[in-house]
């Protein structure tokens, strides 16, 4: 069990570090959500290569794949920031560009998963193809 949470813990803190470098990085105005949704998509495409490739690909103990995932990528995306855009640009008065976001987001984040899934069933897909015990 420690072995698990220390696994998180870890890669959270590289994910956090990682997010927090982007955000310096790459700045957008407070009225802009740039930063946050490039991070969420990016993050939603990684998490499904980690699930469906890397899980597969390599001989790694499950707690690096559950640090990799729920400590990385749930450092680096995060829901709290794009919930809390979507109130200060509606307390700002805006209307379009909210709903623009939630749609961008979910549907965006949606897209990168599966084209994530999808890359990875490619990636795996020879070495799958004659090995029924992967």
């Amino acid at each position: 069990m420690y072995k698990r949470i220390l696994a998180v813990a870890g890669f959270a803190f590289i994910g956090g570090a990682l997010r927090e470098t982007l955000e310096l990085w790459w700045p957008f105005s407070t009225n802009w959500f740039g930063t946050t949704i490039c991070i969420n998509i990016v993050g939603a495409f990684l998490l499904a290569m980690i699930n469906f490739w890397v899980a597969n690909r390599f001989a790694l103990p499950s707690q690096i794949i559950l640090g990799l995932g729920t400590g990385m990528i749930g450092a680096f995306t995060t829901f709290s920031s794009f919930s809390l855009e979507i109130v200060k640009l509606l307390d700002a008065g805006q209307i379009v560009i909210p709903v623009i976001y939630v749609l961008l987001s979910i549907g965006g984040g949606g897209l990168a998963a599966w084209s994530g899934q999808r890359l990875a069933d490619r990636l795996l897909g020879d070495r799958m193809d004659g090995d029924d015990n992967v």
